[in-house]
Order: structure tokens, then sequence, then C-alpha cells
């Protein structure tokens, strides 16, 4: 039977998503009829009259003025701003689908489901649904590449054929919407696509993300190519540029001496006295949107280098006044405190009346509801406990961060930082550029937000408990098949003579397999001189998975009986016979343990109290004793070797294999035996690693014990 690939499965649409779906939709559409036709700037009037010519200017992204452009010409604003609700609806749906996907209990489903009521009801978002910037297209495509960077922590960056082409938009959509998400864009994608290389080594499969993203970020750049303006007009100095000009006003607060023609040259730009006093640290407004300033100078060569010469001057002699000018101005993303009024929210497009000659003046079809909603946001934004709750940028990056920590410390995987990146690149972008304290620009920070504690309530919530089931294989007591597993890694001293001992018990039905583990020397040279079977695994699968790999042909070849021993010699072959009787006695597994009868001491100090330490552990958790928890000279019956086949640790397998068959409802016994002396002499294993070994053990048992 042809096997299924699982990424291939149709997408099952359950009552939770419809539930999801239609509290944003309902929300958000509400809003867009209180506020009809919607909410717009005079930057978005700007965008929208650039479509009525074909003809764009690339002083807003391209891409975003032809989208809202071309969509307000089907009927009005409000159709551009029900695309952008139904992006949103889509995108925040799917987001709980995927998060959903891992834990589906019930607790979790009503989070979700209150979550998302909370997140709509916020004025921050349900106004911003009905708002034309370009941020908010932006930031919903910063929250899609957040759900396939999530994708990808839980599935080793596997991604189907829709995912890869949904990355791919998301990542162009990023690198088209804003100027500065240039390099985000670019940086997610990339990022992908180097850890699904690297994960999952499929060439053909990585290409498919490559061709897709390169098709369709050469049609979102059709527009620009086809309709962009293409007269050239005069520089008039760049974002760089007004950044100094900005920062200039800091500088000449400290009372700097000006030399005469220096003061001069700068009174053409802007009146000294007036740079001084309209100067304000955390807002560039009064400066460089003032009708005074005259930036036609920097569009010189001479006037602008003139320029930067003077301020890199004054600069260099007092830098700290530079460094707390940009401190002071990024307030909006490290402060909860507000440190000076910042754009938040908009609520009418009664300012563009006379300009737009009432073109877009507010009609709401709900007129009880627009009144409704008025209020309410005025009174979250007077509110001081709310408004820096709900539009604080600083303290949605501050709650991002400690959900990512807590679910990294919970799960150990550190990948879960990866969520942090679209929003941190896109605070980067701003240090030092930003020129006033706009929220709108940090709204990727709110979608980072709330899709974190969506990933924290999903580690956080338990599960349903876990009924073992046993595995119920007929065994074949009277004459077993047994196969015995050696994982064998640079063991090119021991490996011949450790297979050549195991044939000489002459054990009936019984082949012995060597799984050279991406040895270095002669290891697999040496077993092939043997009569066992070998297998050559390309790279280093480690301990768990060369063991597993052995079980696995154990597995389909239908043997009786599986025996790991290792390859470096110190497990004495001539207890195979005593563990497969006690197998055959009715054993699930059966232990070769030192300490059993306390026959051996041949380990460190700190070794010991390590095997104790995880003995208790097991000993409380399941009232089983188990000796030597570390030994992998273990034999088990086909039951067990089911179990393997199916899951088996890559690291410290044997604590973690032994606890989990306890749990399950096996049988397991020690018998005694005595080791001997490896070929090498010394264990492969370092002090730090074995400290390391008996710490993540330890941590593992303890949590899978907690487990009911």
């Amino acid at each position: 039977m042809k096997k299924k690939n699982i990424n291939t499965k149709k997408i099952k649409i359950e009552k939770t998503d419809i539930i999801i779906f239609l509290i944003v939709a309902v929300v958000f559409i509400v809003a867009l009829l209180s506020f009809f036709p919607g909410l717009l700037t005079s930057d978005i009037v700007d965008q929208i009259s650039q479509a009525k010519d074909n003809l764009y200017r690339d002083a807003h992204p391209i891409f975003h003025s032809f989208v809202i452009g071309n969509l307000a010409k089907l009927g009005g604003i409000w159709v551009p701003e029900l695309f952008q609700i139904i992006t949103f609806t889509f995108i925040w749906t799917y987001a709980c689908k995927k998060v959903r996907k891992y834990n589906d209990t019930t607790k979790n489903k009503v989070f979700q489901i209150l979550f998302t009521i909370v997140i709509c009801i916020l004025p921050l978002n349900f106004i911003y649904s009905i708002v034309l910037w370009k941020d908010i297209l932006y930031s919903y495509s910063i929250l899609a590449i957040l759900v396939f960077v999530y994708i990808g922590i839980k599935e080793k960056y596997k991604y189907s054929t829709f995912e890869m082409i949904m990355i791919s938009i998301s990542a162009a959509a990023i690198m088209k919407l804003r100027h500065n998400g240039m390099p985000i864009g670019l940086f997610m994608f990339l990022l992908l696509f180097i850890l699904n290389l690297k994960n999952n080594k499929k060439l053909k499969q990585s290409l498919t993300l490559i061709i897709s993203f390169i098709t369709i970020l050469i049609l979102m750049t059709l527009p620009k190519w086809i309709w962009g303006d293409k007269t050239k007009t005069a520089s008039v100095g760049g974002v760089l540029d007004s950044t100094k000009v900005y920062c200039m006003g800091a500088l000449l607060n400290t009372d700097i001496e000006l030399e005469q023609e220096e003061k001069e040259f700068l009174n053409t730009i802007y009146s000294v006295e007036d740079w001084k006093k309209d100067y304000d640290a955390y807002n560039g407004t009064p400066i460089l949107f003032s009708s005074k300033y005259n930036e036609q100078i920097l569009g010189t060569d001479e006037g602008n280098k003139k320029f930067n010469d003077i301020f890199m001057k004054y600069a260099t002699k007092d830098p700290m006044t530079i460094v707390k000018h940009f401190i002071n101005v990024n307030s909006i993303w490290w402060s909860i405190e507000e440190k000076a009024p910042m754009h938040s929210i908009i609520l009418s497009n009664g300012y563009l009346s006379e300009s737009t000659n009432g073109v877009y003046d507010n009609y709401p079809i709900l007129e009880d509801m627009h009144e409704r909603l008025w209020d309410y946001s005025i009174g979250t934004l007077e509110n001081h406990g709310m408004y820096e709750l709900i539009y604080r940028p600083a303290v949605a990056i501050i709650i991002s961060m400690i959900a990512v920590l807590i679910v990294w410390i919970k799960t150990k995987n550190y990948r879960y930082i990866f969520l942090l990146l679209p929003m941190l690149l896109n605070i980067g972008t701003y240090i030092f550029l930003i020129s006033s304290q706009d929220q709108r620009y940090f709204y990727p920070c709110f979608m980072t937000e709330y899709f974190t504690i969506l990933v924290l309530a999903e580690t956080l919530i338990k599960q349903k408990n876990i009924k073992y089931c046993k595995k119920n294989n007929e065994l074949n007591k009277e004459n077993p098949k047994t196969l015995v597993i050696i994982p064998a890694y640079n063991e090119e001293a021991a490996i011949e003579k450790v297979v050549n001992s195991v044939y000489e018990q002459k054990i009936e039905k019984c082949d012995v397999i060597v799984i050279n583990d991406g040895s270095k020397d002669n290891t697999l040279k040496n077993a092939l001189k043997t009569k066992a079977i070998v297998l050559d695994a390309p790279n280093n699968l480690g301990i768990g998975g060369a063991v597993q790999t052995g079980y696995r042909y154990a597995k389909n070849n239908n043997y009786d009986i599986a025996i790991q021993i290792d390859g470096d010699g110190q497990h004495d072959p001539r207890y195979l016979k005593d563990l497969i009787d006690e197998i055959n006695q009715g054993n699930d597994m059966v232990i070769g343990s030192r300490f059993v009868k306390k026959t051996s001491y041949d380990q460190t100090v700190f070794r010991m109290l390590g095997i104790n330490l995880i003995s208790y552990i097991i000993k409380k958790m399941t009232k089983v004793k188990i000796y030597d928890t570390t030994s992998g000279y273990r034999a088990v019956n086909k039951n067990i070797i089911e179990e393997f086949v199916e899951e088996y640790p890559y690291d410290y397998p044997e604590p973690c294999t032994n606890m989990s068959i306890v749990k399950k409802g096996y049988t397991v016994k020690e018998i005694p035996v005595e080791m001997k002396q490896r070929e090498t002499g010394v264990s492969s294993i370092s002090p730090l690693k074995s400290i390391s070994y008996m710490f993540k053990v330890t941590l593992s048992i303890l949590l899978m014990g907690l487990k009911k």
C-alpha cells in the first residue's frame, strides 16, 4: 500500500474554525459599517489618486497603492477595507487552527475563542482593520509568516506545497508592502528556506520554495515595472539626511559654538533659533514637516556635503547627545510609560473633508453603533492603565518576549525565539530612521504578541491524559528468532571480536546486525569481515537513531527477540542465553545489570550518584525499582520491538525507554552481569558530557513521570 503523505491532506474545517472566523468577520464588519465607508489619511488619498491615473510614485510602496487603489475603483474605499478584514480573518483563523493541531483540548479551544473575542473588541484592532495604511496589510503578512515559523518548529521545517506558496506570498508581501520590509521579508524567507533544506535535505522540495517565491515576487513587482513613474525628479535628501536634520536639533540645544559661516548655512535649511526651539526629543514632526524646513538644500551635492560635514564635526565632539537622542526618540518601543503623545487611532475622515470635497466623509450605516464605538474607543485612550496595556508597543514587545521565554523553557526548544525575529527586525529598521512616535509602524509587535500568547496557551494548557495500550503480539517461546543489535561508532579495535564472540555462543536462530553509525575509522571494514549483517549509515544518527534502526530491521524481518549490546566490547556475550531465557519466561524486557547484586563499581562517583538518582526517580514515579538505569545491555520481546520502532529517543534512550515501558504496564526484569574492559580502555564520554547527560536525563524522566 502506498503511504499517504500527511502534508497533502485537505484542511478539515471544524466548528471552532467557523466560530473564530465569524467572531473576527462580524466584529470588524460591524466596525466598517459603523465608520462607513472606512477611515483614511492624506497619504492614503494620495495612493488612491495614483491608481486613478495608473501612474504610481515610489514615495509609498507601489504594490500597496496598486492593490488598494484598484480595489477602491470597484466601489469605494470600503472595498479594500473589506479586503483587509477578510485577509486578517483568514490568517487569524488559520493561525488558531495550526496552533490547535498540537493541543486540541476543549480548554484550548475555549481559550482561543475567548482570546479572539478580546483582540477583536480592542479598538486598536477593529479600527486598524478599516484604515488603509500600508502598515496594516504589512503587519498581517508578518502574522502569516509567524504561523509558518511555528509550523517549521513543530514539523522540522517540512512544508507542504500549499505552505511553501503561502510562505512565499507572506515573505514577498512583507518586502513589497513597506520599504523597510525589504530586508525583513528576504531574511525570513532565506531563514525558512535554509532550515527546510538543512533539516530535510531534499533539494527538489526546497527549489519549489525558491521558484514560488521568485514567481510571486515578480508578480508583485509588475505594477512598478509597468505603471511606475519613470520621470526623474531632483533628489531632496534621503531618510538618513532627514534623521540627521532632526538629530541636529539635539546638538544645537547643547549650546555648541557654531562658526559664523556654519550658522549662516544652517539658517538656509532651518532657522537655528527655531531649530533649537522646535526640537522635540520624542517627535521630529515639528521640524521635518514644518513649512520653514528647506529640504531642497540637501538635494544638491554641495549642500548635502556641507551639512554632513557640520553634523559630523559636532556629533563626534559630543557622541552622548546623539545616543540620548536615539534613546529618547525610540522610547515608543522600550518604554511602557509614554514619554510624548504618539499617533494611536483615527476615528473620522472629517479633517480631509475640505481637501477632498467631502468624497471620503463618513456616513455610518450603523449610527447607534458608531456612537457606542466612538465613546468606547475614546474611553480606552483616556484611561491610563488601559491605554498602556492596549496601545503601547513596549507592552506588546515585553509580553511577546516573556511568552516565548516560557515556551522555550517548557519545551526546551530554543527555536521558538525565531517567532520574535520579524518583530525585532522591524524595530531594527526604525532605530536610526524614526522621526515621530507613530504607533502603526510597530503594529507587527501586537501581531507577534497575540500569536505568541496562542503558542503559550498551547504549551501550558494540559493535554488529555494518555491511555497506554500494550501491544499483544504472539510470541514464539519454543524456538525464538533472535537478533543481536550492535551500534558501532569508531570501534575498529573491538567490532570484529564482539561479533565473533556473539556467534561463539552458538545460539539457535540468532543473527547479528552491526549498524555502522558514520564511523570515521575502519569500523565498517572490520565489521564486513564477519558473518554479521552490516548496515552503513551515511551520517551519524546518534545512539538512539542507530539502535532504532536495528529494531526496525528486527520488526521488518519478524524477529521474536532483539538484544542490544555495545560495539566497544564491554558487554559480555556469555550472558546472552540468560537474557533470552528470561524473555522466554514471560518478561517483556530484561536488563543486564551491573548493580542488581552490586557486582561492579567501575563508575565514577558522579556517575554512580546520577544513576542512583535516576533509579530513585523511576521508583518514585512507577513503584518499580531499576538498579542499572543506563545499561544498554537489554533484551526485549516482539511487543517492545514494535514500541521502539514507533518511538525511540535520540538522546539518553535507556532511562527514558525504561520509564516508558514500565508506565505502559510491561514487565521489566534485571539480571546480574559483569562488564568487561572496553577494548579502547576509556569511555568516549567526557566528564563534561557525562554531567550534561545526567542533568538532561534527570529532568526528562521527571517530566515524563509527572504525566499521568
